[in-house]
């Protein structure tokens, strides 16, 4: 068998090069310059655009799919094995080490957003591919890579590619946006809002998280002069930043941003907003609120757990209020045995709120015993000698959702989180290379099987 790992570092200073490049476009959905083939905007057009001229420029075929993804295709005949990666990253809010959009390199690690989120991993595919194609290794298989606009925010992207632009269904398919080993099951999904018209006391605004699939680090709460609540805030030792005025005071609650899929690990700042407006100035409303937001829904009893995907979790990443109406986004994401509808009953009862849903994305759940399943890891296991390696259940939503016949399949590595939709999220060199070779091993693998 070809040495995979000898082969994938050929490439390596191209694919650093051209990662670099790619962390450099601030590819974040900007409504501000929709326009015609670009539907999210101008720099996630950049990113798909500096997508498909690096497909251009190593052989692909490229279709840019309207602005709403890039279509790279190599092979005119058999079985089509696809791959579904993202060019659209979360904002780069907190504090950061090393500019977000530097991708800067320092002791064998790229920093930027998007170096594991995922713009590392779809790298490490492309050019799997293009080691397939270099050595003549895609006969009786076609490879589609689709890079869409939008996972982010959804994935209208890949919902327009097949159901609007006609995409192929794959014989075979993965999306490396994910976790190693593999991802064989993947937690249902609900977003939306809970809204309720009321007035708080003194607060006049608040405006605070950026995504719904993030945990809201920062609130931004606009309140008339009040050099009690300061100095209630300086003796609490509450994370904040104060600036206040003969007119207005404004108060920055800091919290610490997460994924969605696993709030428990970041520190939500509308939470600890509505604790410190709900005690100081005797408003019981969010004095509520604040002890109902718990990650896992304790409070109200919507802690439910499934055999195969675990716990419920409860993100909730915007929060905005106007004076009149508080809008505080949910990000549920729930198991095979959970009740969503009953869930969500419980949480609008407990915070007097009324949902509004956006979104509903089902759960997955694959055989572990499939052909898919099976050739994936077998693939993983060859590359990292690791025999006893079993595929994951995850509470992120990934492109599997939206292609058929596809499972999520790395790159994100055990000890390496990548610190995805925080500060400093990061790719280790060394792991992006060993991602190109588990990826030309798997294509391979999957191209055979089909």
């Amino acid at each position: 068998m070809p040495n995979y790992k000898k082969l994938a570092k050929s490439y390596e200073k191209n694919a650093i090069l051209a990662l670099q490049k790619f962390i450099r476009i601030p590819s974040v959905y900007d409504a501000s310059t929709i326009g015609e083939g670009q539907p999210y905007g101008a720099n996630v057009k950049k990113a798909l655009d500096y997508f498909a001229k690096l497909g251009e420029d190593y052989g692909f075929k490229v279709d840019r799919c309207d602005g709403y993804a890039t279509e790279l295709t190599i092979g005119d005949k058999g079985p089509l094995i696809g791959i579904y990666g993202h060019s659209d990253v979360v904002p780069a809010t907190g504090s950061w080490t090393n500019p977000p959009f530097s991708a800067t390199i320092k002791d064998g690690v790229i920093y930027g957003r998007g170096a594991c989120d995922d713009k590392g991993p779809l790298l490490a595919a492309f050019f799997a591919v293009k080691l397939l194609k270099d050595n003549g290794w895609l006969d009786g298989f076609r490879v589609k890579i689709v890079s869409g606009g939008d996972e982010e925010r959804g994935s209208s992207c890949l919902r327009y590619y097949f159901e609007k632009h006609h995409g192929e269904e794959p014989k075979f398919g993965f999306t490396p946006d994910a976790n190693w080993p593999l991802i064989y099951a993947e937690k249902g999904i609900t977003n939306g809002f809970l809204t309720k018209e009321i007035t708080l006391g003194p607060v006049i605004a608040m405006d605070g998280g950026v995504v719904k699939n993030a945990v809201c680090d920062s609130v931004l709460v606009t309140l008339p002069p009040d050099a009690k609540f300061v100095s209630y805030l300086k003796e609490k030792k509450v994370s904040c930043d104060i600036n206040s005025s003969p007119v207005l005071l404004t108060v920055r609650f800091i919290g610490k941003t997460a994924h969605g899929s696993t709030p428990e690990l970041g520190q939500n700042a509308a939470k600890a907003a509505f604790a410190a407006l709900g005690e100081f100035y005797h408003i019981d409303f969010l004095t509520k609120l604040s002890k109902v937001l718990d990650p896992h829904g304790e409070s109200f009893h919507g802690n439910m757990v499934s055999p195969e995907l675990g716990e419920v979790t409860y993100n909730y990443g915007i929060v905005r209020y106007d004076g009149k109406t508080l809008r505080l986004s949910l990000d549920m994401r729930y198991g095979e045995k959970a009740d969503a509808e009953k869930l969500l009953a419980s949480l609008q009862k407990a915070t007097d709120m009324t949902f509004e849903v956006g979104s509903v994305t089902p759960y997955l759940l694959y055989d572990r015993s499939s052909t898919l399943v099976s050739t994936l890891m077998k693939a993983y296991k060859r590359e990292t000698l690791q025999l006893f390696a079993k595929p994951l259940a995850i509470g992120g939503g990934t492109y599997a959702k939206e292609a058929k016949n596809t499972v999520a399949f790395g790159a994100e590595w055990p000890g390496h989180p990548g610190n995805m939709h925080s500060p400093d999220e990061y790719i280790y060199i060394a792991d992006f290379i060993k991602d190109i070779a588990i990826y030309a091993r798997a294509i391979r693998l999957l191209g055979k099987a089909a």
